[in-house]
């Protein structure tokens, strides 16, 4: 009997340690057609890790970790024999720091208008589009 209780305590407290956690930010999707072919491009962006996932078609190609006090993370990839790259800036990664520097960072951004959080996709060299997170 005791291990019974044991083990629907357990389940419960799993159950209620998930609950907890914040999805990851998704990025509306964007469509482009380059030389004949359609890509939908999508991602995520987990506040948590600070860690931005990119696909293309529904596949995960890119993924990376903003390094401190950085907005700004480039990947590149080969996505069906094309060169995939974005680039991406993301203000909530200063911004959330607080504090003085949070502050300053804040209005640096504000003053050279980069502000949000997206990533610029480019295929072959050309940017196409950019994802909103």
């Amino acid at each position: 009997m005791l291990k019974k209780s044991l083990l629907i305590a357990s389940v419960a407290l799993i159950t209620l340690a998930g609950c907890g956690s914040t999805p990851p930010i998704q990025a509306q999707e964007k469509t482009i057609a380059y030389q004949g072919k359609v890509y939908v491009f999508g991602g995520q962006y987990d506040e948590k890790r600070k860690e931005v996932e990119l696909t293309v078609n529904g596949d995960p190609v890119m993924k990376g970790r903003f390094p401190p006090y950085t907005p700004t993370l480039n990947l590149t990839t080969n996505y069906q024999d094309v060169e995939v790259s974005s680039h991406c800036y993301f203000s909530s990664v200063l911004n959330r720091q607080g504090g003085v520097f949070g502050a300053v960072a804040g209005a640096i951004q504000s003053s050279n208008s980069q502000s949000g959080d997206k990533c610029d996709i480019k295929v072959a060299g050309e940017t196409l589009e950019t994802l909103y997170f």
